[in-house]
This record gives C-alpha cells, structure tokens and sequence, in this order.
C-alpha cells in the first residue's frame, strides 16, 4: 500500500479566481506559480478509483518529487484541493469527497496547455444534497453500456443520483421474480407509432447489478421508478386481471395517456404492486424508490363497481382521494422495505399523502407551485425541483436553452420565503418518446445537464458569459469518453429558429400521440356524478 508522502509546504492564497471547473466551486483561490501535471507525477489515493482516473502516469516517482495526495481528513468542505508549483494536495472527510477533488482536479488538468495549471486553493461544498438525471428506459430501451456511459457523464458534472424510469404503458424494463409476465410479455410492444418493428428490451438482475455497482464507484445513486396507478398499461397487457374491466389489451404502440391503469378497488392489485415493489427494492440499495403517481386517468375508475365500494367503505369523496388511498398502501410498502417514496406533485392533490414522500415538481404554473409550498409549509416536506421548463430535456433547444436551464433559480419564487430549506435537490428529466439511439439521447442531454448540475452545487449567484466560458473548454471531455453533444451555439438558438424548432417537435408529438389521448387527459381530474 502507497504512504503519503511528507505534507506539502504552505503558500499564501489570496483573491479569487476563475478557472475551467463545471460546476463552479464555492471559493477559489489564488496562488503565485503552477503545477506541471504530466506522465511522471505520482498520485497517492486511497480510493482505487481515483487512481485509476490518472492512469495514464507512470509508475516511478517524479525526479523532482511532484505528487498528488488524496487524504481523509477534517474539514468543514465537501473537500478542499490544494495545487503548488510542488505538488497536489485534496483533503476531505469522506471518500466521495476525495472523489469529487478528483474529478476538479481532472478537469483542471484536461483543460488546461500542456497539463500546467494554476496554482490555487479550492474549498467545496454541494449546495444541495440532491443532484440527479432522469434516464426514461420504458419508452425506448437503452441498455447496460449507454446508462454506463450516462453514468460517466453525470460523475463528471458531480451528479450523484440516476433516476431510472422504468415503466410506462409503452414497456416495462426489468425483471421481477414474481412476475415472469412482466418482462416476457409487457417489455415488448407490436411497433412504436405505426413503424411495423416490433421493439423490446429489459434488465436482467444481473444488468442492474452491474449498472449499480458502476454508479457505487463513482458515488452515483440509482434510485428506480415504477409508475403507479398510472402509465400502467403495459402491466395490465401482461396481467389484465389487474385492471378494472380485465379485458386484454395490447402494449401500447403510441404515447400520450391511457385509461387502462391499475384497479383500486381489487386485492390482488396490491399484492403485485407488493410483489414488484419487493423485486425491485432488493436490486436498488439506493434509499429513495419513486412511485410515479402522475396523470392518472380516471375513466376505468368511474366505470368499476370495486372503485366505487371501496369509494363507500373508505369514506372518499371522489378519484382523486382514491388515487390517495392507492398511494398511501404503496408507500406503506416502500416503508416496509426501508424506502423512502418519491411522487410527482399531482400526488399531493388527495391530501393524503404520507408525510415522509418526498414531492418531485414538475407541473409548470404558480398554481402547482404554491401546492407544493403550502405542502412544505405546512408538513415539512421535501421538494426535488424538475420543472418542465427548463429542466424537461428531451424539448428541443428552441423551447428550453441552455441559458434557459442555467439561468432558472430551483428555490421558485412561488415557493414563498424559506424555500432554500426545503429544497432537496435538482433534477434534470430526458424523456424517450422522441429519442430511440445513444447519439440523439446525448445530444438532447448536454450541455444543457451541465447548466442544471451547476444549478444544483453551486451557489445561485449566476454570470451566464463566464459559465459558457468555462463551459466550452470541460464540455470537451465528453468527446474523450466517446460521448456527443450539441454545440453551444445551437442550444441557444435564435427567436425564429426556436419557434421552428418548437413547432416541428410540437407536430412530430401530436402525430405520435394515441387518438384517445384528450379524452383520457381530461378525465384525470374527474369528480365522480353526484346521485339524482
């Protein structure tokens, strides 16, 4: 095992600095002189990982005695990066810290002329605990080495929680023990929007396995969601029992919202919702589990004679406390399993949300806004903030810019005052209905993942020039790790350009949307028909 070499001398750091760093740290530095960082540098770890992010150096110590030491230690930081004309020291309290000084430093030294780079001291910290990527699997399936290279990027930018969608009425993308039909059936579907090609694709155990393994190592966590009681028809096609008429229906072949979802009313819905809950749970470590909850339409609802008694026997007045009532058995469940639950903000409409779900907001308008701040205010709930402008990534650049997603403030003015403190985190949202292959999935995602990852450490104090700045040189190490991404001159497109861009999405969406979609829309909110 390597010892650290002797601590490195002191050296007076004054004024800040700006340097390549995304997202931008809390305070930087400067020093006199700089560190030359090339192939004869020793780096002393205690994280493999780490090591093996500066691999490219040679074995033997430097002639001169440059090192680079990674440290546990104390300090009130995330961690703290010190960088000489002598050498690199990083200090931090915890693994993940060091791992965090190590991706500044790699930035550092990938952007920077021949490896020299400037000496200064960087003192760091996350300005909220949660910083996440919403990968959608269900309506296009993307396999082990495209979330592993999603992975990697995210470690990049100090992302640290992956949120899988998993299923959705156009598939469902992993193996459940208990439920063989769910991944021999409801993973495949007859075509996607009139193409003829039948499409499918699933995660084995083993796939998620690895896929939470590699995300461990580079400090991610992947939390899982199962869309419930909505967005459920590719499970009700594997098991129409569990619906409320039990007719069969198909995998859907289109997108927009259906009405074929989960009975309320039946027993034995819970107990596969209990049944998948407990597969999933036992893949994912991650503490967080997200059960959907959004447009849930209520048509099938209306129709069912198990609704409507469960309806009486609980005492709920309309759908919208008996998608509640649905919600609340699920997150008992997720509780039993030691998980927290996280929901989409509709959930918060019945009222009888458990006081420990975690509200995910997404829905545009003051309205929603305040539903969630009065929920915080008056429950001490926690919010993830992923509003669908601008942090809705599979919308085209010309409805939601870079400068739109770096400039956007999570801690809402509508929130009200305090919002710092019940804001938990950021999350940016790449939905697949548009996006079938790596190369579209990158390009929609960056650079605008990076403006949103900044949003979630940095402090709010914002300067979009010196952000595209930086920006220019670091979003080149994507290239590097075989990833691609839009410019920044077309993520921020002009005013005409946008409305073009906007509008050709807008008809390609409608185009591809299920005829009965408006219809199954409108019902979300429906009330139940008062009693002549």
């Amino acid at each position: 095992m390597l010892k650290s070499p002797k601590r490195l001398s002191g050296r007076n750091f004054k004024g800040e600095g700006t340097v390549n760093i995304i997202p931008k740290p809390l305070k930087i530095e400067n020093a006199e002189g700089s560190f030359r960082f090339d192939s004869a540098v020793r780096v002393f770890a205690p994280v493999p990982i780490i090591s093996s992010m500066f691999d490219e150096l040679d074995e033997t110590v430097a002639p001169d005695g440059r090192t680079v030491v990674f440290e546990l230690g104390v300090t009130e930081y995330d961690y703290v990066l010190e960088i000489f004309d002598t050498g690199v020291k990083a200090v931090a309290g915890d693994a993940e810290g060091l791992f965090h000084a190590a991706i500044t430093l790699k930035q550092l030294v990938e952007c920077s002329d021949n490896g020299e780079i400037a000496a200064c001291r960087i003192c760091d910290r996350p300005r909220f605990p949660y910083r996440g990527v919403l990968m959608d699997v269900s309506r296009h399936f993307f396999g082990v080495d495209v979330v592993k290279k999603v992975i990697d990027a995210m470690a990049l930018f100090k992302f640290n929680y992956l949120h899988l969608h998993l299923s959705d009425d156009q598939g469902f993308r992993i193996a459940c023990e208990k439920m063989p039909l769910l991944t021999e059936h409801a993973s495949r579907r007859a075509q996607t929007c009139g193409d003829g090609k039948p499409y499918g694709g699933f995660f084995t155990e083993a796939d998620v396995r690895e896929i939470v393994s590699y995300a461990a190592e580079r400090y991610v966590n992947v939390m899982p969601e199962i869309d419930l009681p909505g967005h459920t028809r590719a499970v009700v096609s594997a098991y129409p029992e569990l619906s409320c008429s039990g007719k069969p229906v198909e995998v859907a072949t289109k997108f927009g919202i259906f009405s074929e979802i989960l009975c309320a009313g039946k027993d034995e819905t819970y107990e596969a919702v209990r049944n998948i809950l407990g597969d999933v749970a036992k893949l994912f470590p991650c503490k967080y589990f997200h059960i959907g909850g959004d447009e849930v339409a209520k048509l099938e609802w209306a129709k069912c004679e198990r609704c409507r008694a469960l309806m009486e026997k609980e005492g709920l007045a309309d759908y919208e406390k008996l998608q509640g009532y649905f919600t609340c058995k699920v997150t008992d469940m997720l509780e039993e399993l030691g998980k927290t639950p996280v929901v989409w903000n509709e959930a918060l409409l019945s009222g009888m949300l458990d006081k420990n779900a975690v509200i995910q907001y997404w829905k545009p308008g003051a309205k929603s806004a305040r539903e969630v701040a009065a929920a915080v205010r008056e429950e001490g709930r926690r919010v993830i903030v992923s509003r669908h402008n601008p942090y809705y990534l599979d919308q085209p650049y010309g409805y939601s810019s870079l400068k739109a997603a770096y400039e956007f403030e999570p801690c809402l003015a509508e929130f009200g005052e305090g919002a710092e403190a019940f804001v938990t985190g950021v999350e940016c949202t790449l939905w697949a209905e548009h996006i079938d292959s790596a190369e579209k999935l990158f390009s929609m995602m960056f650079p605008r993942a990076a403006a949103v990852a900044e949003s979630g450490w940095s402090a709010p104090q914002k300067n979009y020039s010196v952000f595209a700045e930086r920006l220019r040189k670091v979003i080149k190490m994507l290239r590097a790790m075989g990833i691609n991404y839009t410019s920044i001159g077309d993520s921020n497109p002009s005013f005409v350009k946008g409305i073009v861009e906007t509008v050709a999405f807008q008809l390609k969406n409608m185009s591809r949307i299920d005829a009965s979609s408006a219809r199954n829309w409108r019902s979300i909110g429906m009330r139940p028909k008062k009693k002549k």
